[in-house]
């Protein structure tokens, strides 16, 4: 009897495992078609950078196997869409956890420019190679294609992109083989 209902929790997760991944997909297919239609509307607000961070990411901490680090300026503040920047976060946090696996930190970094906030999320992964770099940011293209283990169509680092371009900001990797990866968007100052 335990071990019919150790067996039906372990299939409870893995359905919900698979129905999270499957309403992700569905949301970028979403997204792609309303930014191809110059239909992805931001509601800004003002709010705190600690506030995002805290906020977005308390899924991978709570499955204990990843650390994530705060550094920088944590009392910066973005005029921005709260809900998409939390959407860019999660994606590049996700990535850090398919693409990076064995790195056990995630860090993030907040720095406050001239006439931008910078955000950085940085893993400790095999980082990524050089030939793959133009086109990161491209639809449905995916730096794994050959060994493909991971889930997802190639449509996260896109949209990031896309919503960042809208608010106005630059997003970016910078990264060696071997030494992790490093994705960094910036929005212009609230002030501005």
């Amino acid at each position: 009897m335990i071990s019919l209902l150790s067996s039906c929790a372990n299939w409870q997760k893995v359905l919900k495992k698979s129905a999270v991944k499957l309403t992700y997909l569905i949301a970028d297919l979403l997204n792609t078609t309303k930014i191809e239609q110059g239909q992805l509307s931001l509601n800004r607000t003002t709010f705190p950078v600690s506030e995002l961070l805290n906020s977005c990411c308390s899924h991978i901490e709570a499955e204990g196997t990843y650390r994530l680090k705060l550094e920088g300026d944590l009392s910066a503040f973005l005029y921005a869409d709260q809900q998409k920047i939390e959407q860019v976060l999660v994606n590049l946090v996700n990535n850090a956890v398919k693409y990076a696996p064995k790195s056990l930190f995630i860090t993030f970094r907040v720095e406050q420019l001239p006439s931008a906030v910078k955000i950085t999320v940085s893993d400790e992964g095999p980082g990524i190679a050089l030939e793959h770099l133009s086109h990161l940011f491209d639809r449905y293209f995916r730096a794994d294609q050959q060994k493909s283990q991971t889930s997802g169509l190639g449509l996260g680092l896109y949209i990031s992109s896309e919503i960042i371009r809208r608010h106005g900001g630059r997003m970016g990797v910078d990264t060696s083989p071997g030494e992790g990866a490093s994705f960094w968007f910036t929005l212009p100052n609230p002030d501005r």
